[in-house]
């Protein structure tokens, strides 16, 4: 190789090395501009002493400028929000003057009338020549705007919602330290009491009844440290100064690391529960004390099982058997009748069973080492829908003192031909049995309407089977809605699992037909049969079926004409189960039929506006729909569409 071929050489290989140096450097601006395309963050230089600006290609982006414009201070003012503008005019006059770091958040009115957010930093640096050079960095921050005032919006929809769920609500530390309160707990309070003194640890003791607080305190310490859900009851000191029962539930909210975080709780008033309780009480406490008073016992047998189902303290008594080990069966009860009385007793019922009358026959027990005791026992049938007797309610009264009376009289008067002896034993008994009965009336009178039945000359035990049964009925009922809204309210949290839509509106109608008799409103119902199973939550379940039957009674109460409510359930398409309720009221208000769903709208007076919404919002936690429609000619119709698996099951 020559000497001219080696400096031939030299110069390309630089110029071959300057080539690839460039290509590498575009190659790393690309990635720098796409970086910046994506975080919607440009970059800025600006000289202060020559006014000179450079934009990176996504600044120019963020303000809607031509790359082929000039930047300047003027025309990125331009883009300023009018209400930030003076700001931010300021700022730059301030920092051009001082050669300070900065900092701003402002908005840019861009050419279509849309409004963005924008972060803007910016880093003094001192040019070559000594001269105030800034470097910096723009961000769009609007996405986050958004989220931000969306968060804040539903933070303030879900605090107004919870204020005025009728139910107290509460939120503690993990360690019981309270924390929160919704408006509802602190009004019970009264009008001073705040978060703030919510919070105060010392104010906790001082809300229970004194005789409910050490134990309450010791339970609730105890339930904590535990670190699972748990329920108390106790008294709370309102502002009128009364004190009022509560259930208190308990859950806690854990992190990923299974570590308490929150305790999450709700207090339902129990006070007319417990009032109601107490009456019920007191009711069978009088029932069982007139039962005592007047030696009279009361049983149901049952005429398909054959034996017992049901027997009194009362009857307990009179026959000496022990209530600790239930229910005696027939057979052991016989060995305690004089066997010559066993066949008249066994006649007597079938004669009840076979003629649908009531009857009424005398026995003698044995006791041993003991005189006998007499007893009249009464038999009144009870028929089911098919006319046939299913029970025989019946009462047991020790006549033993009656029966020796007239041992007494009849030795007494020993002259008298049979035929009077007969005559004043039957004068003598009906006299003791109607005195015994006046003392029966007027206790069972105000303790149960269900007794007076049985106090009457005649008595009307099939009346008062029918009322014993609704007492029942009612009592089991009102254990089962005060035990969500615990949810709601649950907010702790739902369970779910295959709920029988059937069954939840069957339920309902029972526990409101109490409203519906009251209105004189006729139900129907048309139930299809072939409905399957649907999973989702019952108690919710049951909140939307009631809260649209509600709104049935309420729009018909008023109504003149005929007044009916109808059920339907059927299986839809896509495995849908739909449901629809529909009445004669007075149908939706006008011009306002789309805002029924809408939280706190309502046309009673009365109305918090929160039945429809919340269960709007339940159905669509269900993955399903729930709309609203007028009637033909008069009423509304609320339809329901709910998936039979939620896509979240699978």
């Amino acid at each position: 190789m020559t000497a001219k071929d080696e400096e031939d050489k030299l110069p390309r290989s630089a110029a071959l090395e300057t080539e690839q140096r460039t290509r590498e450097l575009r190659r790393r601006e690309s990635y720098l501009a796409e970086a910046q395309r994506l975080s919607h963050t440009g970059s800025f230089g600006w000289k202060v002493s020559t006014g000179e600006i450079f934009w990176s290609a996504e600044t120019f982006r963020i303000f809607q400028y031509e790359p082929t414009m000039t930047p300047t201070v003027e025309r990125a003012l331009e883009r300023v929000h009018p209400d930030d503008l003076s700001r931010v005019k300021r700022l730059i006059e301030q920092v051009s003057r001082t050669g300070e770091d900065f900092d701003v958040q402002c908005r840019l009115l861009m050419p279509d009338g849309s409004v963005k957010h924008v972060h803007v930093v910016g880093h003094a640096l001192g040019d070559e020549a000594g001269g105030l050079e800034f470097a910096g960095a723009v961000m769009d921050i609007t996405a986050a705007k958004k989220t931000e005032e969306n968060l804040r919006q539903r933070e303030a929809e879900l605090r107004q919602l919870i204020d005025v769920v009728p139910q107290f609500i509460f939120v503690l530390g993990p360690n019981g330290e309270r924390l929160d309160a919704n408006k509802v707990l602190l009004d019970y309070h009264g009008p001073g009491v705040t978060v703030d003194v919510f919070r105060d640890p010392t104010t906790l003791a001082k809300y229970f009844h004194p005789d409910d607080r050490e134990h309450f305190l010791r339970a609730r310490k105890l339930g904590l440290a535990r670190g699972q859900y748990f329920e108390l009851e106790g008294r709370q000191l309102g502002y009128d100064g009364r004190h009022r029962w509560f259930m208190f539930r308990y859950s806690p909210l854990r992190d990923d690391d299974g570590r308490i975080i929150r305790w999450y709780g709700t207090a339902t008033d129990l006070d007319d529960h417990k009032r109601v309780e107490d009456a019920l009480r007191r009711s069978e406490a009088y029932l069982a004390e007139a039962q005592r008073l007047s030696r009279t016992g009361s049983f149901v047998w049952s005429v398909s099982r054959g034996d017992y189902v049901y027997w009194s303290a009362e009857l307990h008594r009179i026959f000496r058997h022990d209530p600790a080990h239930g229910l005696p069966s027939v057979e052991s009860a016989f060995n305690r009748v004089h066997p010559e009385d066993r066949p008249r007793i066994v006649d007597t019922r079938q004669r009840a069973i076979r003629t649908q009358t009531d009857q009424e026959v005398e026995m003698r027990l044995v006791f041993p080492g003991e005189d006998l005791r007499y007893m009249l026992v009464t038999y009144r049938p009870v028929v089911d829908e098919s006319g046939d007797v299913v029970e025989l309610l019946g009462t047991t009264m020790d006549i033993t003192a009656a029966k020796r009376a007239e041992e007494a009289l009849r030795q007494a008067r020993a002259d008298l031909a049979h035929v009077n002896r007969v005559t004043t034993v039957g004068e003598l008994t009906a006299s003791l049995a109607h005195e015994v009965n006046q003392p029966i009336a007027a206790a069972v009178a105000n303790a149960n309407a269900c007794l007076r039945f049985l106090a009457r000359d005649t008595p009307d035990l099939e009346e008062a089977c029918t009322a014993a049964e609704e007492i029942v009925k009612d009592g089991t009922r009102a254990a089962e809605i005060i035990s969500r809204i615990h949810l709601l309210f649950k907010k702790g949290t739902p369970h779910r699992e295959p709920v029988d839509v059937n069954d939840v509106i069957r339920e309902m109608t029972v526990l409101l037909r109490g409203e519906l008799m009251r209105y004189a409103i006729l139900v129907r119902t048309e139930l299809a049969e072939d409905l399957p199973a649907i999973m989702g939550d019952r108690v919710q379940m049951q909140q939307v079926i009631m809260n649209l039957i509600v709104n049935g009674i309420d729009a018909m109460r008023d109504v003149d004409d005929v007044r009916e409510l109808a059920i339907a359930s059927r299986r839809a398409e896509n495995e849908h189960v739909a449901l629809c309720v529909s009445d004669t009221g007075v149908g939706l208000p006008a011009k306002q039929a789309d805002r029924i769903f809408n939280a706190f709208f309502t046309t009673k007076p009365h109305g918090t506006g929160m039945g429809l919404s919340i269960s709007r919002s339940i159905v669509e936690a269900h993955g399903g729909r729930l709309w609203a429609a007028d009637n033909s000619p008069r009423g509304a119709s609320f339809h329901l569409m709910l998936p039979v698996r939620l896509d979240t099951d699978a």
